[in-house]
């Protein structure tokens, strides 16, 4: 079974190498993937507070409080830290949180939401630019970069895989990934091909349909398949044990910073799973 590693293990280790933030700045972050891609840039000591989606680094996260959920954040809980700068997704709620903080003399850089990426190349760039660190942003985008091109050694394959992409939601049933969706997004960018394009975002996994889709690989989430009981519960699983990706066991596993986030480290569960499909 191949694994997509911790995809922030070396980033954030350069990360703590770098020049910290600039004396006394107070960094809040709202969103896991730009609290991931605000400690890799060197900022992660100068993190004051962090949104309930905000998991990695666990040195970060775990030291400071909790501000709200990922979409909505209380104004009083960000001021209770007393940020000089918040770091969020545009579509911040409520409407009117961004004005007020600006109001406030509080510096407020954003980034939109969107599940594709070159949104989270440019994620990278703007974070960077607005904590006042722009050549550190270009050099995390190059690595990035670099791991997203297709490998000149590694001949195109005639036919692209087709690869399935399982998570699961707290309690709920096992899910699978349609289109516009940043699973999605990472499966085109590994040059293989989305096994679901019936629909958009995510449905509730169909033991029939899997007959049906029959992938050549299945990525799933370590959540996931931990919580049916692993490669074993897998192979039982109706529909799921029937197809060709799990008989064979061409299984990736990844976690939810590389597949669901768009942090840092998507370059790397890019070309993980590349790797993993087609070879090095």
């Amino acid at each position: 079974m191949g694994r997509l590693g911790s995809a922030l293990a070396g980033i954030v280790g350069w990360a703590m190498l770098a020049a910290t933030a600039q004396a006394g700045e107070r960094i809040v972050s709202l969103g896991g993937s730009i609290t991931e891609t605000v400690a890799a840039l060197g900022f992660a000591d100068a993190i004051v507070g962090v949104d309930q989606s905000s998991l990695r680094p666990p040195e970060v996260t775990k030291r400071v409080p909790r501000v709200g959920s990922p979409r909505a954040v209380p104004l009083e809980a960000i001021l209770a830290v007393s940020p000089t700068v918040v770091v969020t997704y545009a579509d911040l709620q409520p409407p009117e949180a961004i004005p007020s903080l600006k109001s406030l003399g509080i510096r407020v850089v954003t980034v939109p939401r969107r599940p594709d990426v070159e949104a989270a190349r440019q994620k990278v760039l703007a974070i960077a630019e607005g904590l006042g660190a722009p050549e550190r942003g270009r050099a995390l985008l190059a690595d990035i970069d670099r791991d997203l091109a297709w490998p000149d050694a590694l001949p195109r394959p005639a036919r692209k895989a087709r690869v399935l992409f399982i998570q699961s939601m707290g309690n709920g049933p096992l899910m699978i990934s349609g289109t516009g969706t940043t699973a999605a997004a990472l499966l085109e960018a590994a040059g293989v091909d989305n096994a679901v394009t019936a629909f958009e975002g995510y449905r509730p996994l169909n033991a029939e349909a899997m007959l049906a889709i029959d992938p050549d690989t299945i990525v799933i989430l370590k959540r996931a398949l931990d919580r049916i009981g692993g490669p074993a519960g897998l192979a039982a699983s109706p529909g799921l044990g029937d197809t060709r990706a799990v008989r064979e066991n061409r299984l990736v596993m990844s976690d939810d910073a590389a597949f669901l986030g768009l942090g840092p480290g998507f370059g790397v569960a890019v070309r993980e799973l590349r790797e993993a499909v087609y070879g090095r």
